[in-house]
């Protein structure tokens, strides 16, 4: 994914930020008085009740989303870094499908003022049976024209992700986050009338950092923005992670809401190591529905 389109998916959070430091700096206006002549009191009395907010400061956030994903997979497996694979694309050359409903849960801990836990899970399972219409070269194996290959290409992601609040405004807030996502992979390809199989697997913890936040529009209007991305560049390994999303969302009460979005996920690696030559780029994005409910 180019650079500019990275940026691009920043820049809702970045155009929160000076309206949200302003609110936070400004005190907010006084109420108006029944008659000019009755000076307004300067805070409401100890026992007098205290009006509703908009957001309640809950400790626990529970979200329930489903994923319209489109698909987009290309890769390759490479016998050695001398002698590459065939580059395939799993939804053209494999069958696999290319858009699915994808039912996810997020649970979010606010264990005080400014900070956030955050536990998230994210699974694409795939698979299909297909006959090739061209000769494919995986790893060492090779498939032939014609010949059916039953495929299976499946990612599931588990999320742990501390976030801390450093703008807090009566009209949203700005948070920092680092996460850490466990990536487990799964590709099988089997050829059963010549007993030809071959799978790639692979768990790995992957470090990310992101910026996410919120501005209320009215008491029951907001808009939202997440993103987390990592990038590395090693000798023998180039690639990049982004998990980016922008929704607008309507409060029904201080407990429940509803929202509408979009969610890209993109994966991108290019290894020369000896032991796991080729390359994967898989891109999962789509319209986000969600509800929240707060405790």
């Amino acid at each position: 994914m180019p650079n500019s389109s990275r940026l691009f998916l920043l820049v809702p959070i970045i155009a929160l930020m000076p309206a949200l430091a302003s609110a936070a700096e400004s005190p907010a206006p006084a109420p108006p008085t029944a008659q000019a002549s009755t000076p307004a009191p300067n805070k409401l009395p100890d026992w007098a009740p205290k009006p509703k907010p908009n957001v309640i400061e809950d400790r626990l956030r529970l979200e329930v989303n489903l994923l319209g994903a489109s698909a987009a997979t290309k890769l390759r497996v490479d016998e050695s870094p001398t002698l590459p694979g065939t580059e395939i694309n799993a939804e053209d050359d494999l069958g696999l499908d290319d858009f699915q409903l994808l039912p996810q849960v997020e649970l979010t801990l606010l264990p005080g003022e400014r900070h956030l836990i955050r536990l998230s899970r994210f699974a694409i399972d795939r698979s299909a049976a297909t006959h090739l219409e061209k000769n494919i070269s995986f790893d060492d194996q090779d498939y032939l024209v014609g010949e059916r290959v039953d495929s299976i290409l499946n990612l599931t992601m588990f999320g742990l992700t501390y976030g801390y609040r450093f703008i807090v405004a009566p009209r949203g807030e700005i948070s920092a986050s680092f996460g850490i996502q466990i990536a487990d992979v799964e590709a099988n390809a089997v050829v059963r009338s010549r007993v030809v199989r071959e799978s790639e697997s692979g768990v790995a913890p992957l470090p990310l950092l992101g910026l996410e936040g919120r501005y209320d529009f009215s008491p029951r209007w907001s808009m939202e923005a997440r993103v987390q991305y990592l990038t590395v560049n090693e000798t023998d390994v180039d690639g990049s992670i982004l998990d980016a999303r922008l929704g607008v969302t309507w409060r029904m009460n201080p407990y429940l809401l509803f929202g509408l979005g979009y969610r890209t996920f993109q994966i991108d690696v290019n290894s020369a190591d000896e032991d796991t030559p080729g390359f994967v780029d898989l891109t999962v994005s789509g319209p986000l529905l969600f509800v929240r409910a707060s405790m």
